[in-house]
């Protein structure tokens, strides 16, 4: 008969397992911060992928709140994403596009509806990324003398320097056949009213002049869910969170002088 001696220390083990509670939450929020970084990272992705030609910007949107081990729980969403505002909820959620800081000038000063937005029109000077520079829309808010209503005196003046801009490119807003008079409004009679709505410039040549669209105002400007925010988190959760939890549990075991099967090292 073979008869065989095992001898372990109850005491230590005791400890080792009493460590290895103590430890757990501190495991936990390591596992769910692995899974955080890793549903950042496959977002921008996603943004790369639902988007064309994303700028930097919209890539730097998402903000991650770590877990810790008195608050499990983890948080990947957009940077100031508490405001309804946000320009990539609609993307998400779907709905209508918020307004833009100088849209939101434009209908304060009586320009645009609240209902509309404003897309680029052909001479509008965008970006790499389909965007309106910021040059040209000050030059536009100067001009129609909207300024004055963002706190700020950059409003376009009778002085030279002003006038020879303006002999280059004036703006000013069609209102699509109706007939207003006012702030930025085509001073010369209602002749150039059948102009579809919208802030359009016209440029003076020594021969005459000719008037194109640089903003034309729509209504509204609704998404349908592009960006799959929600999904594409579940799908990392689903796939990564297991495996993280378990590399992390086995390097506390190993720190424990534990194996993941629970006898001694």
């Amino acid at each position: 008969m073979l008869t065989m001696n095992i001898r372990f220390d109850a005491a230590q083990i005791a400890k080792a397992f009493g460590e290895l509670q103590q430890e757990h939450p501190n495991v936990m929020a390591q596992a769910i911060n692995d899974t955080a970084r890793e549903i950042k990272d496959a977002q921008v992705a996603e943004m790369r992928s639902t988007f064309d030609n994303p700028t930097a910007f919209t890539l730097r949107a998402l903000r991650t709140t770590f877990a810790n081990r008195t608050k499990l729980q983890a948080v990947v969403w957009l940077k100031d994403g508490t405001s309804r505002a946000h320009y990539l909820i609609p993307q998400i959620e779907g709905g209508n596009r918020p307004l833009k800081r100088f849209e939101e000038i434009l209908v304060q000063a009586g320009l645009m509806r609240k209902n509309e937005r404003a897309v680029p029109g052909a001479a509008a000077k965008l970006d790499a990324y389909g965007n309106m520079g910021r040059g040209q829309i000050v030059q536009i808010l100067s001009q129609l003398q909207a300024f004055n209503l963002a706190g700020s005196d950059a409003n376009a003046t009778s002085s030279r320097r002003s006038k020879a801009k303006r002999s280059k490119v004036e703006y000013f807003v069609a209102h699509g056949g109706e007939s207003r008079q006012g702030r930025g409004s085509w001073k010369h009679g209602d002749k150039m009213q059948h102009l579809r709505r919208g802030v359009w410039a016209r440029y003076r040549f020594s021969a005459g002049s000719a008037v194109k669209p640089v903003l034309l105002f729509v209504n509204g400007t609704r998404y349908g869910k592009r960006f799959d925010f929600v999904g594409t988190a579940q799908r990392v959760i689903d796939a990564r969170f297991k495996s993280h939890y378990e590399q992390r549990m086995q390097k506390q075991l190993a720190k424990l002088g534990l194996t993941a099967g629970g006898k001694g090292a």
